[in-house]
């Protein structure tokens, strides 16, 4: 993006699992340290999906026809379609990630095979396993109660909306009994929604994924050595999404991800290090708003 020099009014799905969100995010975020007149629209469904035209008429009418009409003034940075609304009516906010959020670091407590917690508090050293299974879907995980085949995390039932706006990420540490293995990340709303009217937002926050690998880089991998501990920080796909008082934030760690990587045979073991595993959520009002939503 070294020569760009063109405004940019970005538009994208935050549930778009074809071209990921983080695309689109970071080539805002580059345009902007550019200094160029920016503006990004983001809806809550899949692939595809223009801004309101009233707003592509007015980007088109300043940077295609040079009508000096203010559009660059916009204090708003920021349109976000939000769940159940219009995607012709976003709602504007200063920028994107919205800048009252902070970071709020969150570990695990014991339990993950069935359910186990997520807590402010630093947790005792302590390993939990499961096994990869390629066959068994990341939604069956969701809501499976016990299972062999992931961990999952949650949060209390929220007292509160908590609204997440930015880039999540994770923290894993663990030891592999193979020399590779898939590493997958889901964060999700529960309890799951089944039914023809159930929209995407009602179950999945946002998802991610890693090659344990690459532990030092992205671009250089080795074999893992049987049994040794690895550390591996990455990005989840940035998301702006209200989850609502009455559900539960749930962590979910599992190997292979039917849909997006690789199928191994079945078996790998994965030991996960919960005092060395966290979660890192952007959320508005920050530690203050977690603690009132789940107190």
């Amino acid at each position: 993006m070294d020569n760009m020099k063109a405004a940019l009014l970005m538009s994208h799905g935050f549930n778009d699992w074809n071209v990921m969100p983080e695309h689109s995010y970071r080539i805002y975020k580059a345009a902007k340290e550019k200094a160029l007149p920016t503006q990004i629209y983001y809806h809550q469904n899949g692939h595809g999906g223009p801004p309101p035209t009233s707003m592509m008429n007015k980007w088109f009418t300043k940077y295609l026809h040079g009508i000096n009409n203010g559009v660059e003034n916009d204090e708003n940075k920021s349109y976000i379609v939000r769940e159940n609304d219009d995607p012709q009516m976003p709602t504007a906010y200063k920028d994107y990630p919205n800048p009252e959020a902070s970071d709020v670091i969150l570990n695990l407590t014991f339990g993950g095979t069935t359910i186990g917690g997520l807590t402010l508090n630093k947790v005792p050293v302590a390993g939990e396993m499961f096994s990869d299974d390629a066959s068994i879907s990341g939604s069956e995980h969701a809501q499976t109660t016990n299972s062999k085949n992931r961990l999952l995390y949650v949060t209390p039932k929220l007292k509160q909306d908590i609204h997440i706006s930015g880039v999540p990420k994770v923290t894993v540490t663990l030891a592999s009994s193979k020399p590779a293995a898939n590493l997958s990340v889901w964060l999700v709303s529960l309890p799951w929604q089944d039914g023809k009217d159930v929209k995407i937002t009602d179950n999945i926050i946002t998802r991610g994924w890693a090659d344990p690998k690459n532990h030092k880089s992205r671009t250089k991998e080795e074999d893992l050595v049987i049994g040794k501990d690895y550390t591996i920080t990455f990005d989840l796909q940035p998301d702006d999404q209200i989850i609502k008082a009455g559900q539960q934030i749930g962590f979910m760690i599992f190997s292979s991800d039917k849909e997006f990587t690789l199928h191994p045979k079945a078996g790998t073991e994965l030991t996960i290090k919960l005092d060395k595993t966290s979660l890192t959520l952007p959320i508005v009002g920050g530690l203050e708003s977690f603690k009132n939503a789940t107190n």
